[in-house]
């Protein structure tokens, strides 16, 4: 068995606080913040103050992933916008290359039994689904 880091420790120290927090009376609450000298109305606007910013970090997280996404989704869209022929073949050769799962459509794609439009619409389906032209990775 292995020690647990001391960032684990912490997290369970701090539900052990919490779950003793959450099992008390309201009037061990009221009893604990009078001992303390702190007024009911503060300590619940001081909560309200802390749950406030977790909402609000988890959503500046929730914001920063959706950008990603749609960033993903333009660089997609650029790409599907301009590619040629040639491109998506090359596109859905390398592919099929290196995805050997890959249908019997690929293979024809790559052979020239496609037409150029369909060709185009199954490199741009690869490149939707996260695919990457060449080159891609160096960015």
């Amino acid at each position: 068995m292995t020690a647990k880091s001391k960032r684990d420790q912490l997290l369970d120290l701090a539900d052990t606080v919490a779950d003793a927090i959450l099992n008390m009376s309201d009037e061990e609450v009221l009893a604990e913040l009078e001992s303390e000298g702190v007024r009911p109305e503060d300590a619940g606007k001081a909560f309200d103050s802390l749950a406030d910013s977790a909402r609000m970090k988890a959503g500046q997280k929730d914001l920063a992933k959706v950008r990603a996404e749609m960033k993903a989704q333009q660089r997609i869209s650029a790409q599907r916008s301009s590619l040629s022929a040639e491109e998506a073949r090359a596109l859905v050769e390398r592919a099929a290359k290196e995805l050997p799962e890959l249908t019997q459509a690929a293979r024809n794609a790559k052979s020239g039994a496609m037409p150029d439009s369909e060709v185009i619409d199954y490199a741009n389906d690869l490149l939707e689904l996260g695919y990457e032209l060449a080159g891609d990775n160096d960015a």
